[in-house]
């Protein structure tokens, strides 16, 4: 098939001359085309705010012979921004401007991407964001012959069919459960199943006929597990390769806990009871949850005792109160400072944070106050959490209540205000409140950082160095490396107030940021709260 788009000599054309849309995505597709100048021709696109994503896809479906050969980064960012542009505009109240789509345009720009494009999911979320039975259809075909990398593309893929009840069932199911053969989508798929059960959208889970394999699955999934336990280099020694194929194989194994005990079947009580004894917190909340479910003494036990623990406390006390055991859980584990222990443990428990449950966790202190975007006063906790390595630990406090997080640098030995003020800081979002670092200052910026550095080395600090220069709402602060009597020190000032913290001898010490942070959460929690914290 030739291309419909217009033939361009893109080789040696000055972007800077080219202004229409159809133009520039001839320099984005041009084969072997240099990423530099592809990229400027992207940014040129996205620039365009007249440019619909509609406009974009419709261009793009045009020139299909064009994507196999096309560079798949520059690719991906170009599906980024039709992506962005769709819901953006959805966002802004056109509601045509995603369930408008042209399926048939979706489909052939899917059809015709080299495999090596990473953002191929964006589109295939744009087919269940439509949710008709056309780009449903089409969803599941796609799904079937190019199935997308990760289990997080896979959940944002089908997460519009979780959050809607308009779209056809029939769709999807069963044709979607020929795609559990598929690591990556198996534990969406069966969670999508779930929600449809749960909520009563079906009489009976999507997945009992094929009750056999998933007991095969878990099977299959608790060894594999159980096999990490006993040597973690089973999975690889690259680490975000590891944290990638245990977190896909933990989302699987927690979903056909799931999905099994849902289902009811006595067959699956075998393959629970293993997966039960697996280390994981979540995947014996999970298999404890299923086997109670089936009127199993040991799944109850284990359920009771693990609202002990923080990591699994508070999905083992929802698993109770749904299964009418909450008389057996403890009123202690429900009290507020167990709840944010147990959600900081959780937090810390993601692959994307530490990936295993902390040592220990304990409420430090814990007060009621207002808080940034919040109108009424919030219980805010601050917690301890610690890592014991054998001969090395790794300790810090975290915040739970109004968010949940735990900041890179040592925050434990400042005062309880000073936690508090830093994480609101950080908390705390904008479109008045940003930073620039140093090496990007225009000839104003460095006006107003000079007067504030001169007014540092005026009170006692050496080696003064600009950092970033922060903007909160109508004042200016700067941020700086400094020495003060000899110690390393970042420091901020609006000269009026000043500030510092040390950095020397710190194994995880303070970054500029986060002195800005301190600096904003201060007078923000000041003026929110002048009867004081």
């Amino acid at each position: 098939m030739s291309s419909l788009m217009p033939e361009f000599d893109n080789t040696n054309a000055d972007l800077h001359d080219m202004t229409q849309p159809d133009e520039l995505l001839g320099v984005i597709l041009t084969r072997d085309v240099d990423p530099v100048r592809a990229g400027l021709a992207l940014k040129k696109l996205a620039d365009n705010d007249q440019l619909t994503g509609e406009k974009l896809l419709s261009l793009l479906s045009d020139a299909t012979d064009q994507l196999p050969d096309a560079d798949p980064a520059v690719t991906g960012g170009l599906l980024r921004l039709i992506h962005l542009r769709c819901l953006q505009a959805q966002a802004a109240g056109d509601d045509d401007a995603v369930r408008g789509l042209q399926v048939d345009w979706l489909v052939k720009v899917l059809a015709a991407l080299s495999p090596e494009v990473a953002n191929r999911h964006l589109l295939m979320h744009l087919l269940a964001m439509i949710r008709s039975e056309q780009s449903l259809g089409a969803l599941v075909q796609t799904l079937n012959d190019a199935p997308p990398r990760g289990w997080m593309a896979s959940g944002q893929i089908l997460s519009p069919l979780m959050q809607h009840n308009d779209w056809p069932v029939d769709a999807v199911f069963p044709g979607l459960l020929d795609c559990l053969a598929e690591p990556s989508l198996a534990a969406p798929i069966l969670d999508l199943a779930g929600h449809l059960f749960r909520s009563g959208q079906v009489d009976s889970h999507p997945a009992t006929n094929r009750i056999d394999a998933l007991n095969a699955l878990l099977r299959n999934v608790s060894q594999r597990l159980a096999k990490f336990e006993e040597d973690p280099r089973s999975f690889g020694t690259d680490v975000e390769q590891v944290q990638a194929i245990l977190g896909e194989a933990v989302a699987l194994a927690v979903s056909l806990c799931d999905a099994v005990g849902l289902i009811g079947e006595e067959s699956s009580i075998a393959e629970l009871n293993k997966a039960a004894e697996l280390r994981h917190r979540r995947v014996q909340c999970e298999a404890a949850g299923a086997l109670a479910r089936l009127g199993q003494p040991s799944g109850k036990e284990q359920l009771i005792a693990l609202s002990a623990e923080p990591s699994a406390r508070l999905r083992a006390i929802a698993y109770a109160d749904e299964l009418n055991l909450s008389d057996e859980i403890d009123e202690k584990y429900r009290t507020p400072s167990a709840t944010a222990e147990a959600e900081i443990a959780l937090w810390l428990t993601q692959p994307q944070q530490m990936g295993v449950p902390p040592t220990s966790v304990e409420v430090v202190d814990s007060r009621r106050m207002l808080w940034p975007s919040y109108h009424d006063p919030v219980d805010v906790f601050l917690v301890r959490f610690q890592y014991d390595f054998g001969d090395r630990s790794y300790s810090n406090i975290g915040i739970s209540g109004p968010t949940v997080f735990a900041l890179n640098a040592d925050v434990a030995d400042l005062p309880p205000e000073d936690i508090y003020a830093i994480y609101a800081g950080w908390h705390a979002e904008h479109d008045d409140i940003f930073t620039v670092p140093a090496a990007e200052f225009n000839e104003a910026q460095r006006r107003l950082i000079e007067p504030l550095q001169t007014y540092l080395e005026r009170n006692e600090y050496e080696a003064v160095k600009p950092a970033l220069l922060g903007f909160f709402l109508e004042e200016t602060a700067a941020v700086f490396t400094a020495v003060r009597g000899g110690t390393e020190c970042v420091v901020v000032t609006d000269g009026l107030e000043t500030m510092d913290l040390p950095t020397a001898g710190r194994m995880r010490p303070p970054a500029p940021t986060d002195m800005f942070h301190l600096y904003k959460g201060r007078k923000m929690l000041r003026t929110f709260n002048p009867q004081g914290i």
